[in-house]
């Protein structure tokens, strides 16, 4: 079947990314835009989230922001309604909306901390990724790509709560590829390094942070969100089609 999406571009696909308005999610829905995709991007902050959808719409393409905190799973469903109701499908989905961690020792970590951050980087992920497989089904193809962390392949001191939420993130993403592959549809993760974010940029100002981490890099640079949004795009395509369950780091060689 000849789908939308051969050759490189996402024309006539409908992407929603979350946490979309700024970062590597705004990164990665420029991409899609760029290659003719509509999207909906979601974030908490208003204004940013419409300064945003304003950036891709000048791509000329359709786009929109939906404002939500993807703690309550009422939320998540309401961006889905959303979602549906301007574009009546979801061709690929990216879930890249998160919690920081507390920067404690796991047992420091408060329980309304961790549980805060398990609703944000699984349950939330959970239930976009059963609502996007329901109907990615029904066509027979999909890309559902889960933005984790090099910190959930590998345990750090201080980010042990963010670190687990990002592991189960990975083990979210094999176990639903071979459950939805005789659909049609690929389920992949990506796994950056730090990256020059305002999400992490308490670790890249800071000096001894930010050094223990250049320290494992063979590429001796920080990750960038075009860096991300490069192989985002890749898995995204018709190209990619027999990727899937994979977690693959953009982390500068720190995992090799």
């Amino acid at each position: 079947m000849n789908h939308p999406g051969a050759g490189g571009t996402l024309a006539g696909k409908a992407a929603m990314v979350t946490g979309g308005s700024r970062g590597i999610g705004l990164a990665i829905a420029r991409r899609f835009a760029r290659t003719g995709a509509g999207v909906s991007i979601v974030g908490r902050d208003e204004k940013t989230l419409d300064e945003a959808a304003a950036s891709l719409k000048a791509l000329h393409v359709d786009a929109h922001g939906l404002p939500a905190d993807l703690a309550d799973p009422e939320s998540c469903q309401w961006v889905l309604d959303r979602h549906m109701e301007r574009f009546g499908r979801i061709d690929i989905l990216v879930n890249n909306a998160a919690a920081k961690p507390s920067r404690k020792p796991i047992m420091e970590v408060p329980l309304e901390s961790f549980e805060r951050l398990f609703a944000v980087n699984v349950t939330a992920y959970f239930i976009l990724c059963q609502a996007a497989a329901r109907d990615m089904r029904r066509r027979g193809w999909g890309r559902i790509l889960n933005v984790t962390s090099s910190t959930g392949l590998k345990a750090r001191p201080g980010m042990g709560d963010y670190a687990i939420t990002k592991a189960t993130e990975v083990m979210l993403t094999r176990q639903l590829s071979v459950e939805v592959g005789q659909y049609g549809i690929t389920v992949n993760a990506i796994a950056p390094t730090l990256t020059r974010t305002d999400f992490s940029q308490w670790q890249w100002e800071d000096e001894e942070e930010k050094e223990k981490v250049m320290r494992m890099l063979s590429i001796k640079r920080l990750a960038e969100p075009d860096d991300v949004a490069a192989l985002a795009a890749f898995l995204a395509s018709d190209e990619a089609g027999m990727i899937t369950g994979t977690v693959i780091p953009v982390d500068g060689g720190a995992l090799a």
